[in-house]
């Protein structure tokens, strides 16, 4: 994660999620446990779910300005489809994952599941990688006019941002997204309580 502690004021409303991403591969790196896997591959696919909602929709608009120049264009494309690809993949572990407790997640098809996984983490820590540089690089073009408009335009993306892979493209569909899967969240902690894989991460 960059350490620009001007650039991570500006994105403040995403960096838990961010830092979360981190603890997150960290811990998956670390360890074998079945249970610990698929409860930290959901937290995973949640929190970068809001995190790349909210750039596409506050920050991609300044990384990649509309106008003639072919090779922004170019590279707009190529970014997109980078990230519709990582949500792709994403998908997999939410339809996994969701409705099912952490300890049956693997129970059908578990090298299936890990493969997903692997190219999750494989994905999202190039994705990251390139972000940060973008992101760095970016502030640094930016006026302080700019960056104020850039802060409140992340922290009205991120109040509506999705936990699905696949965001819905409005607000109304985000929040009903996210209150299914909240429930679903909620539901799994009534049947089964401890959370083996974000018990283990703090944030």
């Amino acid at each position: 994660m960059n350490g620009d502690n001007q650039l991570w004021t500006v994105l403040e409303p995403i960096r838990k999620d961010r830092e979360r991403m981190d603890r997150i591969l960290d811990r998956l790196d670390s360890t074998e446990n079945l249970v610990e896997r698929a409860d930290l591959a959901s937290e995973l696919v949640r929190a970068a779910s809001r995190y790349e909602d909210t750039l596409e929709r506050a920050v991609e608009p300044a990384l990649f300005p509309r106008g003639p120049d072919p090779d922004v264009t170019r590279l707009h494309l190529d970014w997109a489809q980078d990230r519709d690809d990582l949500r792709e993949v994403m998908t997999v572990i939410h339809q996994r994952t969701m409705h099912v407790d952490p300890r049956n997640v693997h129970a059908p098809d578990p090298q299936g599941f890990e493969d997903a996984l692997d190219d999750v983490e494989r994905r999202l820590r190039a994705r990251l990688a390139d972000e940060d540089r973008r992101l760095a690089a970016l502030f640094g073009q930016l006026s302080a006019d700019e960056r104020r408009r850039l802060a409140a335009q992340v922290a009205a993306a991120a109040r509506h941002a999705s936990e699905r892979p696949k965001p819905p493209r409005t607000a109304v569909g985000r929040f009903v997204a996210n209150t299914h899967v909240k429930l679903d969240h909620n539901l799994e902690d009534v049947s089964h309580p401890e959370h083996p894989g974000a018990g283990t991460i703090k944030g």
